[in-house]
């Protein structure tokens, strides 16, 4: 084996581990906000630690009544368990029934436009 090779190795391995290491921390960071953030209704945590993500405007119908459809889980989210997004995007915070598998509902955030348009007047 070369000193060459071996030396080249070795950079690759700094750079694998640094790219590993700036990925963490940068999915971290964009998952911190959701950490104390709890349902205005339930009470409860909106996260566990893996249970939020952003969601595509496409999959989120609003109603007259100014709650919304999560249309891929068929949830129907009332208008008071909807809370302000920090970054102008829909995120959802979901779980799964450990017995039955099934999707339930944890927080809802829509942008800050969509929300204002909740508020009562």
């Amino acid at each position: 084996m070369s000193s060459a090779s071996a030396s080249s190795r070795n950079a690759m391995r700094r750079v694998i581990v640094t790219a590993i290491c700036l990925a963490a921390a940068t999915g971290a960071n964009a998952h911190d906000w959701y950490q104390n953030r709890v349902d205005p209704i339930t009470n409860f945590k909106c996260c566990g630690g893996t249970d939020c993500r952003p969601i595509p405007e496409s999959s989120v119908q609003s109603r007259a009544d100014g709650g919304y459809v999560y249309l891929p889980d068929g949830f129907n989210i009332p208008r008071e368990r909807v809370q302000e997004s920090p970054d102008g995007r829909y995120h959802i915070c979901e779980n799964r029934y450990v017995i039955t598998n099934q999707p339930y509902l944890r927080c809802f955030f829509a942008p800050r436009l969509k929300v204002s348009r909740l508020l009562p007047r």
